[in-house]
């Protein structure tokens, strides 16, 4: 047996002399990194008491695929999205259905169903694309006319904001948990919680929240032809290890195909190009009634990785 180690050097000194506090020195970033995503009050869960007040998320983001959710307690509710000057500068999906758009403008446009109480509201940015989509307990609303780049200032936020006057509760989950629904497909958490967050492919992402062909890991990951029938492997393969900056590890068995094509992404990302996360098929490991499972490895997560290779023959 063959045993390689890499370590990325960079990022544990950084982590070692620097230490956790450095995310109070910053408390905007726009890596997937991101940990402790809440409202302003320091929860995830706000209470709004007056019409048009509204809430922001701590963290913004300036590029890249992202998701969350928020559940509301009251049919009078808005979820969306604001630029760095606050209310002036938003639009957000309103409990009426319409998308309101008052970035230039308080324009309004017809957009899906209503929603009321203990709907859980989703939303798929796209800074990528200049795009952004909502989902109604899971099931996306298509796309709309919104332009992420045209708020105000280089971050957008996560923000609810009161259609009327009343205590109304927002509860949002940026990823630190798990979802209630899938994650559209190419998207990640908007705060990265360490764990598979793949569709289940029984619930179909809306196609325009495909993922962008520049940084979708794409046929890199396509499983070697020997492990497509469940039989034992026939060719020499590696046990790849990867420690991730929390301690955890992920361990993935490949073919040799499957290991060059993460060595590459990683090195072509440890130079600056790619995608920000490769997305590695689970094969034999994918329990449950799923036709296809993937794990999806985040650079910037990334401590040390190890690779151990064996043959079959």
């Amino acid at each position: 047996m063959k045993n390689i180690i890499f370590k990325k050097l960079g990022t544990i000194m950084l982590a070692l002399l620097i230490g956790a506090s450095i995310f109070s020195l910053f408390p905007t970033v726009t890596k997937a990194e991101t940990t402790n995503v809440t409202w302003t009050n320091g929860s995830l869960a706000t209470s709004l008491g007056n019409v048009g007040q509204s809430d922001k998320a701590t963290v913004g983001k300036t590029k890249g695929k992202w998701y969350w959710e928020v559940k509301v307690n009251y049919s009078i509710s808005l979820v969306g999205i604001t630029g760095e000057s606050g209310p002036k500068y938003q639009a957000y999906y309103g409990y009426s259905g319409q998308i309101i758009n008052n970035i230039t403008s308080d324009v309004r446009t017809a957009y899906g169903p209503t929603f009321a109480k203990d709907d859980v509201i989703g939303v798929a940015l796209d800074l990528d694309n200049d795009k952004i989509f909502w989902y109604k307990n899971g099931v996306s609303l298509g796309a709309n006319t919104v332009k992420p780049s045209e708020l105000e200032g280089s971050q957008i936020f996560p923000m609810v904001m009161n259609g009327t006057s009343g205590i109304m509760t927002y509860e949002a989950n940026f990823g630190a948990s798990d979802f209630k629904y899938p994650v559209p497909e190419g998207f990640l958490p908007y705060q990265e919680s360490g764990t598979s967050t793949t569709p289940d492919p029984s619930t179909k992402p809306d196609p325009s929240t495909n993922p962008d062909s520049s940084t979708t890991p794409g046929s890199s990951t396509t499983p070697d032809p020997s492990d497509t029938d469940g039989s034992s492997p026939t060719g020499d393969r590696a046990i790849l290890t990867v420690t991730m900056d929390n301690g955890f590890d992920k361990e993935f068995d490949l073919s040799k195909k499957e290991l060059n094509a993460f060595i590459a992404w990683y090195d072509a990302k440890d130079a600056g190009r790619g995608a920000s996360f490769f997305a590695i098929d689970k094969h034999n490991n994918n329990k449950g009634p799923f036709s296809n499972r993937k794990d999806y490895v985040i650079f910037n997560k990334i401590l040390t990785f190890e690779v151990s290779e064996y043959s079959t023959k």
